[in-house]
C-alpha cells in the first residue's frame, strides 16, 4: 500500500513540476528582458552585474554597428569635405 501513495504522490509531484516548466519556458523571452532592461535595480550583488554588463555590451554593438567615421562619402554623407573645410577655416 505504500509503494501506491508513493506512486501517486510522485505523479502529481511530476505533473506539478511539469506545469511550472512549461510556464517558465513559455515567458522565457519576457524574464530574459526584464533582466537586461532592468535587473540590475533590484537583483542581488553578481546578478546585478551581469545585468549592466549584458545591457552596455548590447549597447555597445548597437551604437558600434552605427559609427558615423565608417559612413563611405556619397552626395549624402560629406563628412570628409567637411573636415577638409575645418581644417583649411583653422589654419
Amino acid at each position: 500500500m505504500k509503494i501506491g501513495l508513493n506512486l501517486k504522490f510522485f505523479n502529481g509531484f511530476g505533473s506539478l513540476l511539469g506545469g511550472m516548466a512549461i510556464r517558465l519556458v513559455k515567458f522565457f523571452p519576457v524574464y530574459v528582458i526584464i533582466f537586461i532592461a532592468y535587473g540590475d535595480k533590484f537583483l542581488p550583488s553578481p546578478l546585478n552585474q551581469w545585468s549592466y554588463n549584458t545591457r552596455t555590451t548590447i549597447n555597445s554593438v548597437l551604437v558600434g554597428s552605427f559609427n558615423e567615421d565608417v559612413l563611405q562619402n556619397n552626395k549624402y554623407n560629406n563628412k570628409k569635405s567637411d573636415e577638409i573645410i575645418k581644417q583649411i577655416e583653422n589654419k
